[in-house]
């Protein structure tokens, strides 16, 4: 069994396992596990996997856009970082075994079937957005109450200053805004800034 982080950044040698989830569609998950990867795998020099644990086939489409090479079925590597499509239990478990520092679980939305796969990670990033139309999906995930203990870390994709602000309160926790990026693949200056709060 893999050894667990600790919240306060502070971490034990082992393996550390990310889970993203958006409170809906269109709210930039994919997106931001591949810059997540690229900032760990560049910057950090950490080892590290992406999975794609939903049917969107968004992974597929990259590697036959990106990738010069096939490692193995539904698997390649985009710059440091190993891409592995239409993953499941399986393909995490491989993962775990393989010596990847850091294995990044892109979830899809709330909606599918992976939320509770995604409270077992180490750390849960939840991303949603305060745009008009889909701040509703963001309002009706926390009505729920999930009543599992809330120990994700919130995100904001889109959505006014004040609108995050305001939902901050209306929560009682943090959302961090990402910043914006037209390429998930660069690492600038300003998302360094961003992830050394993070990580």
């Amino acid at each position: 069994m893999f050894r667990r982080f600790f919240r306060n950044g502070k971490k034990e040698t082992g393996q550390e396992i990310i889970g993203i989830i958006g409170t809906g569609h269109s709210v930039g998950v994919t997106h931001f596990a591949v810059m997540t990867a690229g900032y760990l795998s560049g910057i950090l020099r950490r080892r590290c996997a992406v999975l794609e644990w939903n049917r969107h086939g968004d992974f597929s489409r990259m590697r036959e856009v990106c990738a010069k090479e096939q490692f193995q079925k539904g698997s390649f590597k985009l710059l440091e970082t190993q891409y592995y499509e239409n993953a499941g239990i399986n393909t995490l478990l491989l993962c775990k075994k393989s010596g990847f520092q850091t294995v990044i679980v892109d979830y899809g939305t709330v909606e599918e079937d992976g939320f509770k796969e995604f409270l077992r990670c180490d750390r849960q990033f939840l991303l949603g957005s305060l745009s008009e139309w889909q701040m509703k999906a963001f309002l009706e995930f926390d009505s729920k109450g999930n009543k599992a203990e809330k120990s994700w870390e919130t995100f904001l994709t889109f959505g006014s200053e004040e609108a995050r602000k305001n939902m901050e309160k209306r929560l009682k926790c943090p959302i961090r805004r990402i910043p914006v990026s037209v390429d998930a693949f660069a690492v600038t200056g300003e998302m360094i800034k961003f992830y050394q709060q993070i990580f």
